[in-house]
């Protein structure tokens, strides 16, 4: 009886999936073909791809109503680029000033010495004769350091201190061990950007600070806030690497930053936490993967010249690990640049490494 009713009842029809139509493209401004497949849709104001299974164009005009969408897009019309701060004015003067500042933050962003606009100073009027902008710059080392100490580095900084004192943020800090010059102390500021709307990293000083020990660094961070009038309130975590002088329990920077804010969180070194998640990686994978190296160290660098040079490993069998195949990378130390190719058979033997 009820194997009859069973057979009397008729199988559910699978549905077929949507696929991404590219004259979507010509509809929809925002949208292009997505990576992931015919399955998705990339959306170019929100960076992102989203499913068009489902529902189909009815999934785009879902995306296009939603909230992600809408804030990305609002944000897009208020973000100013950086022309619109130095191509107000149109008067010849303005031009050259124009021209100097950006080249001047080209080397910055490049990290090109400012030696450089010496000579580039010296060759502009040649490499442009006609142009009477090129003929009046007049950019050298001295005064490209200046735009950018004096003029565009104050600027971003004030900037800084006003998104610091209004909202919250965290400090990555790292302090240098150098022996012949001056150490210096990096602190960072890691915030929510609401130009962008994403969390970014940013630059807030690089004291110097040659004795290095907690009571210095800690001082030489709360200079920092304090001559910006950044409250110790706002500082939500902590960043660094593990040293006692910044981790210790009771004589660290960490421990004096509790004084000045209880609320701190300590996250740890981002180095470490990128080697623990490594190995859990390689755990969860269930790879040898140290016998692996030990088996390409032993292959490449003890084996006579007789042997051959392909290794025979299991793992090794949809990789050529021919040393001859890769190419050694700057100087390498060990016979026939043998360090690097190492580290590059590893990287293709385990790209999640």
């Amino acid at each position: 009886m009820m194997d009859g009713s069973e057979e009397g009842i008729p199988a559910k029809k699978s549905k077929k999936s949507c696929k991404y139509l590219e004259k979507w493209d010509s509809e929809f401004t925002f949208l292009k073909k997505s990576r992931m497949g015919q399955s998705h849709a990339f959306c170019k104001i929100c960076s992102c791809d989203f499913s068009v299974s489902h529902g189909g164009r009815n999934d785009v005009s879902q995306h296009e109503k939603s909230t992600k969408h809408k804030r990305w897009l609002e944000a897009q019309k208020h973000a100013q680029t950086m022309s619109a701060f130095v191509t107000r004015n149109t008067t010849e003067a303005d031009q050259v000033i124009n021209a100097e500042v950006k080249m001047a933050m080209l080397c910055a962003k490049n990290n090109v010495s400012f030696t450089f606009c010496d000579d580039f100073n010296k060759c502009v009027a040649e490499m442009f004769p006609d142009s009477a902008i090129a003929r009046k710059y007049s950019a050298g080392k001295t005064k490209s350091t200046q735009l950018i100490k004096g003029a565009i580095a104050a600027e971003l900084d004030d900037e800084l201190a006003r998104t610091c004192r209004s909202q919250p943020f965290s400090l990555m800090c790292d302090e240098s061990s150098n022996r012949k010059t001056d150490k210096e102390f990096v602190i960072l500021t890691r915030l929510y950007d609401e130009a962008t709307l994403q969390v970014a990293t940013k630059f807030m000083e690089m004291p110097i600070c040659n004795v290095g020990n907690a009571e210095n660094l800690y001082e030489k961070l709360s200079e920092a806030l304090r001559k910006r009038g950044i409250p110790w309130e706002n500082l939500i975590a902590f960043n660094s690497d593990n040293a006692s002088v910044m981790k210790g329990r009771h004589n660290s920077v960490i421990s004096r930053l509790k004084t000045s804010q209880p609320h701190v969180q300590d996250l740890g070194c981002i180095c470490h936490l990128a080697q623990l998640a490594t190995g859990c990686a390689i755990k969860a994978a269930q790879v040898p993967v140290e016998d692996f190296l030990v088996g390409i160290y032993t292959h490449f660098d003890k084996r006579p010249p007789e042997a051959p040079q392909v290794l025979q490993h299991p793992m090794a069998e949809s990789v050529n690990l021919c040393p001859e195949s890769v190419e050694p990378v700057g100087r390498t130390a060990g016979k026939d640049g043998n360090s690097s190719r190492y580290i590059q058979l590893t990287i293709l033997c385990f790209p999640f490494i």
